[in-house]
């Protein structure tokens, strides 16, 4: 609500200047992201206007964006910020145009609106590009104020008896390929896109096959997260050995019913479908997905109410079968878990749980639709709870410590597999043979790419540690992944200044967290001269700190004193800057 006063008293004076102008509140569009969407648009004669929620980033508005319809595009003409106050005083700027980070200090920014040419009367819907590949790209959005139709026709009933049971499974060692097809508002199809997945032991679990098809090989059931939109809020899949599963979205539905586009709800079965043996409870998982993230705004002492409350909607919800219900029970308490568990790692709870007995996950074979990791290890042992789940998550902690060292390019002995369970030989040994065998390429090759061994310090010890092993050289350390596009936009945008260079006494040293995939980490290596180093993901954490985003660039001059550094990509002169600025001391 507080965002739409802010279009209303930012764009009143518009309203009134022209009466031909015409306005769409909360247009529908095919894409983009819940972060930055479209929540107001202005179509008159001079110009066209947009107005985007802005959920207090820091940022800045790229100079080419423009606005793009088939072939033809129109430039932006202007841009502000409009900002809230701690005392509610709201107002505008000039927002900043490639400028790196958008400054806090004058209060949140709620809202931009961006003016662009005059689109096309003829025009039916626009893209907004900021650029290509963008996080604030916002595709299809439509000009007549209306929705796109529904893409899914409505849903027909699960093929389960009303009073059946919730089975058990087993964990085993075998494969779940998941298939999802997206349907845009133009009726053309894409595809989901895996981002990760809850117990991942090699970076491979996740196989990207014949475009929209991911399968993965595992010992147990997993909770794959399924992005709907580039950069947007994720859902979640269970992925259990053995079964196939495919789901299909229709996204512009989905956007409509998040942004408000659709004046009345839309059914669930409209935005999303699933097929498979787990369908019906892939749909529980999804229609229940907000009560995870209400949870964390749950004080602990009211955590247990919210769960009743939650199993209790779930109990007397008429559209559920037996074995829906079972499962939804599952899925709340593992939320529940993960929150309690979150809670006794801050210290606002103990590990020992009260309620741990009233439980029904963790006891039993129904608990592997949901747990893949050892997360709750500890709450367990802590509450005293014996059995097939235990037993599982204390064989994959023991596999999972031993991945840990190998993606970080230490290659195990043969002898040290017996120290894990035989379930995990598999996935373990061939992650330890590709890593083997990368290794030995990379260190037999006469090529300037290193591969570094991890430091054997603290995080907050790790700058020091390789500016101690590298005298009389600027290092310029680059903290990237695979996965980051401001990441990947920088290293490209130096290779021009690093050829430059060339002779001079100055070192790349690149730093990622072992999130980025083996694949993708030694393809994007191979053209990257330089140290590189793969940390664990605790070791990672404590070296970013409280500053926590990437791409973060640190330079320290030859004498191993910091000389500067700079929190996101800005652009090849700012780097140049501090490096030449740390040759001269």
């Amino acid at each position: 609500m507080k965002t739409r006063l802010l279009f209303a008293a930012a764009f009143a004076a518009a309203f009134a200047a022209c009466a031909k102008e015409k306005v769409v509140e909360r247009p529908a569009f095919s894409s983009g992201n819940l972060s930055f969407c479209p929540k107001t648009l202005i179509l008159g004669e001079a110009s066209t206007t947009i107005g985007f929620k802005l959920q207090g980033y820091s940022w800045s508005l790229d100079s080419l964006s423009h606005l793009a319809a088939g072939e033809k595009t129109y430039r932006m003409t202007g841009a502000k910020v409009f900002r809230r106050s701690e005392d509610g005083t709201v107002k505008s700027e000039e927002l900043l145009l490639n400028g790196g980070y958008f400054p806090n200090e004058n209060g949140i920014p709620d809202s931009v609106s961006i003016d662009f040419e005059p689109v096309d009367p003829e025009v039916k819907a626009v893209d907004f590009i900021e650029f290509e590949g963008s996080n604030f790209n916002s595709f299809g959005i439509r000009l007549d104020g209306k929705c796109y139709p529904f893409a899914l026709e409505k849903a027909g009933k699960f093929p389960y008896a009303a009073d059946e049971p919730l089975p058990a499974i087993e964990p085993r060692f075998g494969e779940a390929r998941l298939t999802g097809s997206i349907f845009r508002g133009d009726g053309t199809q894409t595809y989901a896109k895996v981002l990760g997945i809850d117990n991942r032991l090699s970076d491979d679990r996740c196989l990207h096959l014949n475009e929209n098809s991911y399968r993965l090989a595992s010992g147990s059931s997993h909770l794959a997260y399924v992005t709907i939109s580039n950069y947007e809020k994720r859902f979640r899949v269970m992925m259990i050995p053995g079964y196939d599963n495919r789901f299909s979205v229709d996204e512009p539905a989905y956007w409509a019913s998040v942004t408000g586009a659709s004046r009345k709800p839309i059914p669930t079965d409209r935005i999303i479908q699933f097929e498979g043996a787990f369908a019906d409870l892939q749909q529980v998982l999804y229609d229940e997905q907000d009560f995870e993230n209400s949870m964390w705004d749950v004080a602990p002492e009211m955590l247990w109410d919210a769960v009743q409350k939650e199993l209790h909607k779930i109990e007397n919800n008429r559209k559920y079968s037996r074995r829906q219900k079972e499962f939804g029970r599952l899925k709340i308490e593992y939320d529940y878990l993960k929150q309690y568990t979150n809670f006794a790692k801050k210290d606002k709870a103990t590990l020992k749980d009260t309620h741990a007995k009233e439980l029904e996950i963790l006891k039993d074979g129904r608990s592997f639709y949901l747990i893949g990791n050892a997360d709750f290890l500890q709450y367990a042992h802590a509450n005293h709870i014996d059995g097939v789940v235990t037993d599982w998550m204390e064989g994959f902690e023991k596999a999972e410590n031993m991945a840990k060292r190998i993606r970080c390019l230490e290659v195990m002995p043969e002898t040290a597999f017996d120290s894990i369970p035989e379930m995990f030989h598999h996935e373990v040994k061939e992650l330890n043979d590709s890593t083997r065998a990368m290794v030995e390429k990379y260190r037999a090759s006469a090529n300037e790419v290193r591969l570094m061994n991890v430091p054997d310090c603290a995080g907050s010890e790790f700058f020091d540690k390789v500016v101690s092993e590298n005298p009389d050289v600027v290092l310029v350390f680059d903290l990237w992944a695979t996965w980051c596009g401001p990441c990947m936009q920088g290293i490209k945008a130096m290779k021009p200044l690093k050829e430059e260079w060339a002779g001079r006494p100055i070192r790349f040293v690149y730093v990622t967290e072992e999130d980025s995939p083996a694949k993708d980490w030694t393809r994007e290596i191979a053209s990257m001269p330089g140290l590189h180093y793969r940390l664990p993901g605790d070791m990672w954490n404590e070296l970013l700190g409280e500053s926590r985003g990437i791409p973060q660039y640190f330079v320290y001059d030859r004498h191993g004193n910091r000389s500067g550094s700079q929190l996101g990509w800005g652009d090849v002169d700012s780097i140049k800057h501090m490096v030449e600025e740390a040759l001269e001391k």
